[in-house]
């Protein structure tokens, strides 16, 4: 612990080098002027700074770990890492696949993630693409010849929904009904094998419909659901070296394709 002398002396000495007062002293207390905030802001970012150089100097020599949920990944951004990795072969890219909708961002274990949902605070986001909602359903169901569904065709059908990941369903309908009914599954798989043996349809981003193609489920596009997002989600100040290029890179990709 810093004794009050050392801190008093501490001050005076900064204040001899700015060449102005930086606190206000009384006999009860101790607190920054206006000139005091003003360095206290500055030195407070030069501090974290200094330790977001320290991170990505002890991150450098291990993989940038990406994060992702079954209905985040697709074909470009499988594009995107493979161009990165060419450009950039001493930061290879280490996928992680999870069910939860922080892609692994809360405990840790990533250093970004794929996301669909606005992450808390105080996780950053950049945006990649906004897409459609499909309908998977079972290759025998009626709704399979269809080129296009809406939100009302499937006010009579059982909608299979992964609680760790799936996109937040309560805002689709409003005034048009709701399903029949919900069945909550808790993986990716089981929401796959519900749907594929006829226990219900699902939704998915359109994207994911073309890497998770099965005999036994057909995509159909939803015409009237809001779009949703695929962003890149981290903790700042970021703790990988290579954190703030890879964004930049995945952005300028998924702008061009």
């Amino acid at each position: 612990m810093v004794s009050q002398s050392v801190v008093s002396r501490t001050i005076q000495q900064l204040e001899k080098y700015v060449g102005c007062e930086l606190v206000n002293r009384n006999s009860a207390s101790i607190h920054p002027n206006r000139m005091g905030d003003l360095v206290l802001a500055h030195a407070r970012r030069a501090v974290a700074e200094f330790d977001r150089t320290l991170n990505a100097v002890g991150t450098a020599h291990r993989p940038l770990r990406l994060g992702y949920m079954w209905s985040t990944l697709d074909e470009r951004m499988l594009t995107t890492v493979r161009a990165w990795e060419r450009q950039h072969p001493g930061f290879p890219i280490s996928t992680h696949r999870t069910d939860d909708r922080l892609a692994g961002l809360t405990d840790g274990s990533v250093d970004l993630g794929l996301v669909r949902e606005p992450p808390p605070t105080p996780f950053q986001t950049r945006l990649l693409l906004r897409e459609r909602l499909c309908v998977a359903v079972p290759a025998d169901h009626p709704f399979s010849t269809r080129n296009t569904l809406r939100l009302r065709d499937l006010c009579r059908e059982t909608v299979v929904f992964n609680t760790a990941s799936d996109t937040n369903l309560s805002d689709l309908w409003t005034s048009v009904g709701t399903p029949r009914d919900l069945l909550h599954v808790a993986t990716y798989d089981d929401w796959f094998f519900g749907i594929a043996t006829g226990k219900g349809i699902g939704l998915t981003p359109a994207s994911t419909a073309g890497m998770s193609s099965l005999p036994a489920i057909v995509y159909v596009e939803l015409e009237d659901a809001p779009t949703v997002a695929l962003q890149l989600a981290w903790k700042p100040p970021g703790g990988h070296a290579a954190l703030d290029a890879f964004v930049r890179h995945a952005v300028d990709a998924f702008g061009a394709s």
